[in-house]
């Protein structure tokens, strides 16, 4: 959901503290589609990278760094370390003769059930006098605790509500009620183009999460559609299932032809990672294992996009 340039930006503005937002040209934001992370990495971050410009300054922009955590993380901030030098160091890549690395503004969005206890320094790690961490690395990482905001208190248009309700119920006894209440303020995106999209990505999350049964959810779409649920369900199923088999493939594609090859360039990885037609992946998985070299391979890849 916060892939959703329109769902960032409305989060963004309205809980991004006043001296950040100040600095931000918020109608320029977009979502990253470079991957900044390793594979280790990946355990640990969702890998939301928005890019920014700043206001009235020359062409330049900052990064903000969404890492979404649903428990307590005393090493959160190492985590974010390394995740922003790894930007930094692929940005200097791209950009080697750039005069200055982007300012990476890093936000961790808490929806855990407990108040968020740990520190928000990265020197707070350390053990150690005043004189030492002179010589330590440090930044304030902003944090975005969803525990500490009574549900009235939530802000912004209803995609954004509704989203931040999900997540902060998400682990709630009570999240069938809540969910009802949810329905009702879906029923406020009756202009909303794409709100059935939107219903069907907030169905699928309660499957993956599996914090419900079939039946359960079939209600809630029962509630926000006016009894259409027992329809829209099936679609919702086959869509989550269908998006899970073709990641699963993508995944098995890459992974065959970097054993096959050896390490593969990133536009092929990228261009992999981009497909969405479950017949043209089943067919790449098996070129991934019968062509003879990485060429032969890629000359496939570009006729399944033309």
């Amino acid at each position: 959901m916060f892939s959703g340039q329109d769902l960032a930006k409305d989060f963004f503005a309205n809980y991004l503290p006043e001296s950040v937002l100040d600095q931000l040209d918020l109608s320029t934001l977009e979502t990253t589609t470079d991957s900044f992370v390793d594979e280790q990495l990946r355990a640990h971050f969702s890998d939301l990278v928005y890019r920014v410009n700043i206001k009235q300054s020359q062409p330049a922009y900052v990064c903000i760094l969404l890492e979404h955590k649903s428990h307590q993380d005393r090493l959160a901030p190492l985590q974010l370390l390394r995740y922003m030098t790894q930007m930094w160091a692929y940005i200097a890549s791209q950009q080697p003769t750039s005069e200055y690395l982007p300012v990476i503004i890093p936000l961790v969005f808490y929806h855990g059930t407990t108040t968020w206890a740990e520190s928000t320094r990265f020197n707070s790690l350390f053990d150690a006098t005043a004189e030492l961490k002179q010589h330590l690395p440090d930044f304030n990482y902003l944090l975005f605790d969803l525990s500490t905001i009574p549900d009235e208190d939530i802000k912004g248009n209803v995609r954004t509500r509704m989203t931040l309700l999900l997540q902060k119920h998400i682990n709630d006894p009570e999240l069938v009620s809540k969910l009802a209440d949810m329905a009702s303020l879906y029923h406020q995106m009756s202009t909303d183009p794409g709100q059935l999209e939107f219903l069907k990505a907030v169905a699928q999350y309660l499957i993956f999460t599996d914090k419900l049964t079939k039946k359960e959810i079939t209600v809630f779409l029962d509630q926000a559609t006016s009894g259409k649920g027992d329809a829209i369900m099936p679609t919702v199923v086959e869509e989550f299932i269908e998006e899970g088999y073709q990641k699963g493939v993508r995944e098995d594609i890459i992974e065959g032809i970097e054993i096959r090859f050896g390490q593969i360039p990133k536009e092929v990885t990228e261009s992999i990672s981009g497909l969405s037609d479950t017949m043209v992946l089943k067919s790449l998985l098996r070129h991934a294992f019968v062509s003879k070299n990485l060429d032969e391979f890629i000359q496939e890849l570009r006729k399944s996009k033309n």
